[in-house]
């Protein structure tokens, strides 16, 4: 059997074997499931006070094989290191056109194989609510390897996933089974700007350094499910993770099940309302990505307005120190400095010039510090132009904030017109020496 390499923080992993027996014993005796918020869990110790001791949970047996008549289907994909990933992704049967669907990225128990995979998705993820309206990930764990020693994988592997469907806001929704709530915690901690919210049937930090790091979990809400007789490591440790949670700010809501120990019986409908709920459109909230898409919307927005306004200051102030514009000649490549020494004599005037967006498009990196974008101007003298750069987050005296490190400024040519075009630049193209002098400004 292979383990996962873990800290003493918690030891070897917990037993799964419970995950194939449990299960159809629950579905005979008709059992629903009581849940008990535990709102007052008990403080975490001071800074200065030592960890309590934690009990070693024994070692983990081999899954049943999954019943025949369950078939799941893996993709493949290829790591940048040479790994494949064999991962499920089955998509909504009613998806609302409007809008991506929501994605949940359910991180296996035990072993993290495709056994696993199938027997996780069959006890959690196959109810007819989560069918019908949201995307399901699962992974399977690489040979000789755990998801919690991985979360780069992880990350490589949502970036393909994205060339595949699209999910709402770019934030998938985390969860976790026992291991895979272990690696779930430490998938979320390394980069919460993927993730819209995190749950772990159950899972806690996998080692000291994850639970300090779980100030970084402040824009991400996370549920615990774990059960009140799983009381040697898990609930004792879903405590802690949940009073530091509360401890730096964040959201956690802490559902122990009252006669349940380690392997969970939770109906569809609790575990689907539990996610449903951590949706940014259900919380009232505005997801980060989005806050930061309207950031960048009203840099651009000002940006233009001061050149309007032949507010240079302004203007300038958007800009990066190294940043670089891109006119619409093809010798035009100018630094900062150049840009602005070419600009000054036409801010002296009412307005230095007036492009109008028409369009606009903006996308927002996983890490929330990097933004591209796309959009339709007109201009009087130019008619129908497109600019496209990049916008860096930036720290400034204490303040982050976005500004622009490339502005490309182009003419869009039909199709139909291209070839005459080309011939007439062609035909008045001057040797390819950089000008001496920029030209007028449009």
């Amino acid at each position: 059997m292979t383990r996962a390499r873990r800290s003493s923080f918690i030891g070897p992993l917990v037993p799964l074997a419970a995950l194939v027996c449990l299960s159809p014993i629950v579905a005979a005796q008709g059992i629903t499931p009581r849940t008990q918020p535990d709102s007052e869990p008990p403080a975490s110790p001071a800074p200065s006070d030592p960890a309590p001791p934690v009990p070693t949970p024994p070692a983990p047996s081999d899954p049943a094989p999954p019943p025949p008549d369950a078939p799941l289907e893996f993709r493949e994909f290829t790591a940048r290191d040479g790994r494949t990933v064999r991962f499920l992704l089955r998509l909504p049967t009613s998806p609302d056109e409007r809008r991506p669907s929501p994605m949940v990225v359910a991180l296996p128990p035990g072993k993290g194989d495709e056994a696993m995979v199938r027997r996780g998705v069959q006890l959690y993820w196959s109810g007819d609510a989560f069918r019908r309206s949201w995307i399901l990930l699962s992974p399977a764990a690489p040979a000789r390897a755990a998801w919690a020693d991985e979360p780069r994988l992880l990350a490589e592997l949502l970036d393909h996933v994205a060339t595949i469907t699209r999910w709402e806001n770019g934030l998938a929704h985390l969860a976790g089974v026992s291991a895979g709530g272990l690696a779930a915690f430490t998938a979320a901690t390394e980069d919460p700007g993927r993730f819209a919210s995190l749950t772990v049937l159950p899972g806690a930090p996998a080692n000291d350094d994850v639970l300090l790091r779980l100030d970084r979990l402040r824009t991400v809400p996370v549920t615990i499910f774990v059960g009140a007789d799983d009381a040697e490591f898990w609930l004792p440790q879903a405590r802690r993770a949940a009073a530091r949670l509360r401890e730096v700010g964040a959201s956690c809501d802490l559902r122990v099940l009252e006669g349940q120990a380690h392997v969970l019986a939770l109906d569809g409908p609790t575990l689907h309302d539990a996610l449903e709920s951590r949706r940014p459109s259900r919380r009232g909230v505005i997801a980060p990505h989005e806050l930061a898409r309207r950031a960048v919307d009203g840099v651009l927005t000002d940006f233009h307005d001061a050149a309007a306004k032949a507010d240079e200051v302004r203007y300038f102030e958007h800009f990066a120190p190294d940043a670089v514009f891109l006119g619409t000649d093809a010798t035009e490549r100018w630094t900062l400095p150049q840009f602005r020494a070419f600009a000054l004599p036409y801010f002296q005037r009412e307005s230095a010039w007036t492009y109008v967006a028409t369009a606009r498009r903006i996308s927002v990196s996983p890490s929330g510090d990097t933004a591209w974008f796309d959009e339709m101007l007109q201009n009087a003298k130019l008619g129908t132009c497109r600019g496209s750069g990049v916008l860096v987050r930036t720290d400034d005296r204490g303040e982050r904030r976005w500004r622009i490190a490339q502005y490309n400024l182009s003419i869009p040519v039909p199709n139909a017109l291209a070839e005459q075009v080309v011939g007439l630049i062609r035909g008045a193209q001057a040797p390819a020496d950089p000008p001496r002098t920029p030209p007028p400004a449009p």
